[in-house]
């Protein structure tokens, strides 16, 4: 993966915050850029001012291929950096990975990082247009078949089913555990009993296959996260999506099942 260090401009152009906006302007519309650190007399950096920032706070329309007019230098002459500067910006290291990066990026919707060394010293800048860049260069992803989505899609329906069993689970042992206690309890009659240890029969063989079921999800589970799910054990052919959805746990395809006389 490769990092910021590989990607960033160095040297970058800056501005400090006491400067003329109007400066900053003409710096971006000079160079061609579109975001300037903003350092102070000691070299720290400070704050990032954007083109979007200028764009909101000049009483004109502000572009990066044309200079502001003599009326529109007066209008805004008295606007300083730090007063429509983004402070307090978020800054990168050299060494931080390229995926890192890109994910500040889009966190906190900026369009730029200052590159700073462990001093906390500008030494680069790393932008939106450098990750763009880094991704047109990286080789293409591998192909994602129908195949890969579809167990992608079981696991995840898999995992729902889990949370739901689990949760069903603990309702199932809660109302045990109430009706035993209202059993031994509180006085009732016989025919309140026979309603109360029946209502404990049908709970009982629920909560078993349940147990059983989540038993197979969490067998399956534990085959996706080591690149097994779906691959027969013995053949290492390929097992059915609907085979895999109806017996979770299964690990033969239903000819190796077969061929085994197991009935999985």
């Amino acid at each position: 993966m490769p990092r910021v260090r590989d990607l960033m401009s160095r040297d970058p152009v800056t501005v400090e915050p006491d400067r003329a906006a109007l400066e900053a302007l003409d710096l971006m519309i000079d160079r061609g850029i579109r975001h300037l650190p903003v350092v102070d007399r000691r070299g720290g950096v400070c704050g990032v001012v954007s083109i979007d920032d200028l764009r909101a706070a000049f009483p004109f329309a502000v572009s990066l291929v044309r200079p502001p007019s003599a009326s529109e230098r007066e209008a805004g002459r008295d606007l300083a950096v730090g007063e429509v500067m983004t402070h307090g910006a978020v800054t990168a290291q050299p060494e931080l990975e390229l995926g890192e990066a890109a994910s500040l990026l889009v966190r906190f919707r900026i369009g730029c990082l200052p590159v700073v060394d462990e001093a906390g010293k500008l030494v680069g800048i790393f932008s939106e247009t450098d990750a763009l860049r880094a991704l047109v260069k990286a080789p293409a992803p591998a192909q994602r078949t129908g195949r890969v989505l579809d167990l992608e899609l079981l696991v995840a329906q898999l995992r729902a089913e889990r949370a739901y069993i689990a949760r069903h689970l603990g309702e199932i042992q809660d109302s045990e555990r109430a009706l035993s206690a209202e059993r031994h309890d509180v006085p009732t009659d016989q025919a309140e009993q026979a309603r109360l240890l029946t209502e404990i029969d049908v709970e009982e063989p629920l909560a078993s296959l349940a147990a059983r079921r989540l038993a197979a999800i969490d067998h399956a589970l534990d085959r996706a996260s080591r690149g097994l799910l779906g691959r027969c054990e013995s053949c290492k052919r390929e097992i059915s999506i609907a085979r895999l959805r109806a017996m979770p746990g299964i690990s033969l395809c239903r000819e190796c099942a077969a061929s085994r006389g197991a009935a999985q």
